[in-house]
């Protein structure tokens, strides 16, 4: 009997080099409602197709219902993949001053990798609709993978376009069928040497920013020490000026002056010749 195992998942920091996490996957919805999750990656927002990891995918379909809970609108697609998915428009928060900046923050939204949807001001940015939606419209939507409350796949979605021509939908089926074919059929596979220099790049990392905040804060007791010595420099003026030097009063010993006799013993009264 011959085992299978599973292969192997990757840690978070190799994932730079995974071919799917970074991009807008092709998927079907009967392809999101399978993907798995990891108990490592929990509160991610990273599901695994095989040990792919995946969070940003596209998908299409047929809006066969629309509803609004408290402000947030629901789509449900079929895409004829044998289940339904359900699409999620968060009520929009427009950021202070009244200016719509989260147009221009999420960009074009044909570019091949997703960008954050938060701003600076931890704000989300509403989603990007091209038009009104009914019910028998073709979509096609991009957005993040969620788990909900009763452990059911949705899709919060970032930008919404229409599908307006038989040729944008067999394009699309195109996408999901050349991901399928040349990515997810097989593993994620990384060479060993390859893993462990992403691991010393992670290490690394995180070293000098270990350094960082240690010379950060070595930094702020010697600004405390600078502060404190100018201070003691005008303390000692201070004592200085207050204790002055004491004054000669004239009554400490003198060395006396040599005897003017001996003196004069020790010249001579004449010159060398004797005269």
């Amino acid at each position: 009997m011959t085992s299978i195992t599973s292969p192997e998942l990757y840690p978070q920091y190799c994932f730079h080099l995974s071919p799917t996490v970074g991009c807008w996957c092709p998927l079907r919805a009967a392809d999101v409602v399978t993907l798995r999750t990891h108990p490592g990656f929990a509160g991610q927002q990273i599901f695994f197709h095989i040990n792919h990891p995946i969070k940003w995918v596209r998908v299409a379909g047929v809006v066969i219902a629309v509803d609004e809970f408290n402000g947030r609108k629901i789509y449900t697609l079929d895409d004829s993949s044998g289940v339904t998915i359900t699409c999620t428009v968060p009520p929009a928060t427009p950021p202070p001053g009244g200016t719509n900046s989260a147009v221009g923050a999420v960009g074009n939204g044909d570019s091949s990798k997703p960008k954050s949807t938060t701003t600076s001001n931890t704000q989300k940015q509403p989603t990007i609709i091209d038009g009104d939606i009914e019910i028998g419209h073709i979509i096609l939507v991009k957005g993040v993978i969620k788990t909900t409350f009763w452990r059911e796949r949705e899709i919060e979605a970032v930008k919404i376009s229409h599908l307006l021509s038989t040729e944008q939908e067999v394009q699309f089926w195109e996408k999901v069928e050349k991901l399928r074919k040349e990515t997810l059929n097989q593993p994620w596979v990384l060479d060993k040497r390859v893993v462990r220099r992403c691991q010393k790049e992670a290490e690394g990392h995180d070293v000098d920013r270990a350094k960082r905040h240690k010379k950060s804060a070595s930094a702020a007791p010697q600004a405390a020490v600078a502060e404190v010595k100018p201070h003691n420099k005008v303390e000692r003026s201070e004592k200085a000026i207050s204790q002055p030097k004491a004054r000669n009063s004239g009554l400490e010993r003198r060395p006396k002056p040599p005897n003017p006799t001996i003196a004069a013993s020790l010249v001579g009264k004449y010159s060398a010749l004797g005269l």
